[in-house]
């Protein structure tokens, strides 16, 4: 089996982010539009507190992303610079428990609602699983 360098590895989480990201930008107006009235027949406090997060324009979404695109490629840059780094790997392994974090926030939010919520999709086949293996292979290499 080909084993990805540990640099090139690390790089490629932008990316499979950003893949997740891409699915609630392009998911976010039509799901908006479908689930309204699921959401406020059942009035329930947490749905709304959901609804007011994702009851935006793709637009507005997009303009979110850019500023996680920026810090994710920031801390990432910041890792591969100082790969060796205590707080370098904090720093990143930070982040990556915030990412599976959010891919817990996107199951449980579908799960309270009844519905798919925009990013479920990859958070679950895509994020989770590459943020597991980011984190295997840091600990593997003594890196965290």
């Amino acid at each position: 089996m080909i084993q990805l360098e540990l640099y090139n590895a690390i790089w490629l989480f932008v990316i499979v982010f950003m893949l997740h990201d891409f699915e609630e930008i392009i998911a976010v107006e039509k799901w908006a539009k479908r689930t309204e009235n699921i959401i406020r027949k059942e009035n329930k406090w947490i749905n709304n507190r959901i609804w007011d997060f994702w009851n935006v324009n793709s637009y507005s979404f997009a303009k979110r992303d850019v500023f996680i695109f920026l810090t994710m490629s920031i801390i990432t840059f910041v890792k591969v610079q100082y790969l060796e780094s205590s707080w370098s790997s904090m720093l990143f392994l930070s982040f990556l428990i915030f990412v599976l974090l959010h891919n817990i926030a996107h199951v449980l939010q579908s799960l309270l609602l009844k519905t798919y919520t925009p990013g479920l999709y990859t958070a679950i086949i895509l994020v989770t699983p590459y943020t597991i293996y980011l984190i295997y292979r840091l600990n593997s290499a003594s890196l965290i």
